[in-house]
């Protein structure tokens, strides 16, 4: 009977101090705490665009002032009226008062041709050659009215010679001035600014719509 009652209490004990082979419960992970809200940076708008730059279009051609100008030119060459009646120009044909030709090489008299937005002209001579081009194609402001206006003359010095620009019309015509001798281009005794403008002034128009 003792033995029985040493038995049962040394397998209590043993099981008290036995060591727990069981691993506890793992906790649950916590959850990871929530990425803030970011915030999106809205792009700033892009700036306005300036709305009086100039743009190149197609000028508007005062054909009634060509036309009355064409009729009342004082000019006893009837061979400048042969360009009024070659076609139809897309602007008003300014030439000195002279003959002239088809544009070709070798040719000493003044020679004209048409393009597709005006024409140019060559008048050769012994200190200078004159070409002048004549466009439809213009600077203009997208606020304008966009009305035919004339511009004063405006002489340039340039590598070759020297150049007058103006406007008439409607269009934009450039006059330039090449010297032949490259000593006149240096000291600038090929055309001065008073010449140049006397020979712009003597072009006469020559056609016309």
């Amino acid at each position: 009977m003792r033995f029985l009652i040493l038995s049962t209490l040394c397998a209590t004990l043993v099981s008290a101090c036995a060591p727990e082979t069981e691993a506890p419960a793992l906790e649950a992970e916590t959850p990871p705490a929530p990425i803030e809200e970011v915030i999106a940076v809205q792009a700033p708008a892009p700036e306005p665009q300036p709305t009086n730059v100039a743009e190149r279009s197609t000028a508007t051609i005062d054909w009634n002032a060509a036309r009355s100008d064409f009729a009342n030119r004082d000019t006893g060459d009837n061979a400048l009226a042969e360009v009024a009646s070659g076609g139809s120009p897309v602007v008003p044909i300014l030439l000195p008062d002279e003959p002239f030709g088809v544009a070709s090489v070798g040719e000493d008299a003044l020679q004209f041709r048409p393009t597709a937005d005006g024409y140019f002209a060559v008048k050769k001579g012994e200190v200078y050659d004159l070409v002048i081009n004549g466009t439809d194609q213009v600077l203009a402001r997208p606020q304008g009215s966009g009305a035919a206006t004339d511009t004063p003359l405006k002489y340039e010095e340039t590598m070759t010679g020297a150049l007058v620009s103006f406007s008439r019309y409607g269009a934009s015509y450039l006059v330039e001035f090449m010297c032949k001798e490259r000593e006149a281009v240096i000291d600038g005794s090929c055309i001065n600014e008073a010449d140049a403008l006397v020979e712009v002034e003597k072009l006469l128009i020559a056609g016309t719509r």
